[in-house]
């Protein structure tokens, strides 16, 4: 009997280690650090297009979309910046989003810039 519980737990911890990441929850969310420096004033905007597909806006004006992969438990999309960025106006930066523990985590990435914030529902 002890075998079949410390077995059952094992599989249990395992399966939970292998759950897919937490849908993001659309909202306006509030940028908590960057490694750009901090801005309390930054937030970006998530809108749930369907299932597997959001929108993000940003207030200091950058757009894009993120899908859902579930092979790398994580959205990928892109982003670019609309305007108030005139070096990077035409810069796409591809983008990594993971949710968890109520923290969003964004990493930007393209030649000439890259970022990582985080942000918290506001």
């Amino acid at each position: 009997m002890k075998f079949t519980n410390v077995a059952l737990c094992t599989l249990l911890t395992t399966a939970s280690l292998y759950a897919a990441a937490e849908p993001v929850p659309p909202g306006q969310w509030l940028q908590t650090s960057s490694n750009t420096g901090e801005c309390s004033t930054c937030e970006v905007k998530i809108t749930r297009v369907t299932p597997d597909i959001v929108q993000l806006t940003s207030n200091n004006g950058w757009v894009g979309y993120a899908h859902y992969s579930p092979k790398e438990d994580k959205y990928r999309g892109a982003v670019q910046w609309t305007s108030g960025k005139e070096d990077y106006e035409k810069v796409v930066m591809l983008v990594d989003m993971s949710y968890g523990k109520k923290v969003l985590t964004l990493n930007a990435k393209s030649t000439p810039l890259s970022f990582t914030s985080t942000y918290k529902l506001k």
